[in-house]
């Protein structure tokens, strides 16, 4: 899926047009409540520029007093009122949206899942796009976080939209009813991560490590990934460090009701690139240092295997650095030849609940990504992301080396405790975060 293309090299700023909501108060007197559109830009990593702006509803009443878009929604009563209310917001959005001038980007307009069924007796959505002069193309239809008991009816309702020519958003995955399930479903064409879990992979090692895995799957899924929510140059460097394709937050510009110039962020573009790149170095040269002892000790250990070593003296050097946990070997069919040499470290910190797990002869690693890349690539040392060994309760990251004995590969392991290697200033990964 491409992005919209280069904007225009000028942006014409217009006031945002107001409209007007009526509630019915108490006594029969009805509250009047002027609604205005604040646009929040939604940034291109690639491209270093907004490819899209949210609509976001803002309203004051007659005194003055301002309203998010919660508390006016809260104002209408549920029902049919709140519904065309929201009908009312969205062609504010499209109208405010036409004519700032902007002729390329995506307009990423809120539906709850609710109203996207319902919305068809409110008159046509198609329609009012056209009314308006958007294309439909330039719509992302953006599904809030919400429970609905009936997912059928929503795919259609979003097949609906898809069939107009609409991009379809997943808004708040991670949180609630946006969910790998909803994703399954509806195949969006943009997912938006929760805000709370921007937030918790800046203070969470687990959250760090867990997020450039989950926009890898949402990858997979067919979908861009948009990180929205940031506040602080910390998540964006952990957005950036995961692979995300958008970003969205007070960071880069509050909502308003005027476009902000294309260009408005170049210079914080260019520091946070500036500031990943030296992070990006600094991370790996630390890791290259904290693994270099290991790494040597596993290639004398391969060396004296080659010259018909034993294993328990191949590897005892090995088993007496401080974060090693067990080295075993095992044969080129992914079978594990004996059992595990273990570091008397290891050995007290056993699990007993996992017994079951622990390895034996025959244990099988041939699916393992440790044993696969070293197999795959002889008289190299691999080293995998860290992950919860099935063998112990802790995370740990492995070594691994393909060598040839008795004229046939065979694969040499040693698994690090990850914990105690990395200390707090790798644990997160690239960004230097506080705990």
């Amino acid at each position: 899926m491409n992005l919209p293309g280069d904007p225009t090299s000028t942006t014409v700023l217009a006031p945002s047009r107001p409209d007007t909501l009526f509630v019915e108060a108490e006594g029969g007197l009805p509250t009047e409540f002027h609604l205005f559109t604040h646009f929040q830009p939604i940034f291109s990593l690639a491209h270093r520029r907004p490819v899209g702006y949210e609509g976001l509803i803002r309203g004051t009443d007659l005194n003055g007093k301002a309203y998010l878009a919660t508390e006016l929604l809260a104002k209408a009563p549920a029902g049919v009122p709140r519904m065309q209310l929201d009908r009312q917001c969205r062609a504010l959005h499209v109208r405010n949206f036409r004519r700032l001038g902007d002729e390329d980007s995506w307009l990423f307009l809120n539906v709850d899942p609710y109203i996207a069924v319902q919305g068809i007796r409110f008159g046509s959505f198609a329609q009012m796009l056209e009314e308006n002069g958007l294309p439909a193309h330039r719509v992302a239809v953006e599904l809030i976080e919400t429970p609905f008991d009936d997912e059928k009816r929503l795919v259609v309702a979003v097949e609906h939209y898809r069939t107009i020519g609409c991009l379809i958003v997943i808004d708040d995955f991670g949180a609630g009813y946006s969910n790998f399930d909803r994703i399954w479903r509806l195949k969006p064409d943009i997912v938006k991560i929760d805000r709370e879990m921007t937030r918790r992979v800046t203070v969470e090692p687990l959250a760090r490590r867990m997020f450039a895995g989950i926009i890898s799957v949402l990858h997979e899924s067919g979908a861009l990934v948009c990180v929205e929510g940031i506040e602080t140059e910390a998540e964006a460097l952990c957005a950036t460090d995961a692979d995300a394709d958008l970003m969205q937050g007070n960071y880069f510009a509050l909502p308003a009701a005027q476009l902000q110039p294309e260009h408005a962020c170049d210079d914080l573009f260019a520091g946070l690139f500036r500031n990943f790149r030296l992070e990006t170095t600094e991370f790996y040269d630390r890791r290259r240092v904290r693994l270099q002892p290991y790494i040597a000790a596993l290639a004398d250990a391969v060396l004296a295997l080659s010259a018909g070593a034993d294993r328990a003296s191949a590897v005892r050097a090995l088993l007496d650095l401080d974060c090693t946990e067990r080295c075993y070997l095992v044969a080129g069919d992914g079978s594990q030849i004996g059992a595990s040499a273990e570091s008397e470290r290891s050995v007290a910190a056993r699990d007993r609940r996992l017994t079951p797990m622990r390895p034996v002869t025959g244990t099988n690693w041939q699916t393992k990504p440790f044993f696969r890349r070293a197999i795959e690539a002889p008289g190299r040392v691999q080293i995998t992301r860290p992950y919860l060994s099935a063998t112990g309760p802790k995370f740990c990251v492995t070594l691994s080396y393909a060598l040839s004995l008795n004229a046939s590969y065979h694969v040499l392991c040693v698994d690090l405790d990850f914990a105690a290697l990395a200390g707090d200033d790798l644990a997160f990964g690239l960004t230097k975060l506080p705990l």
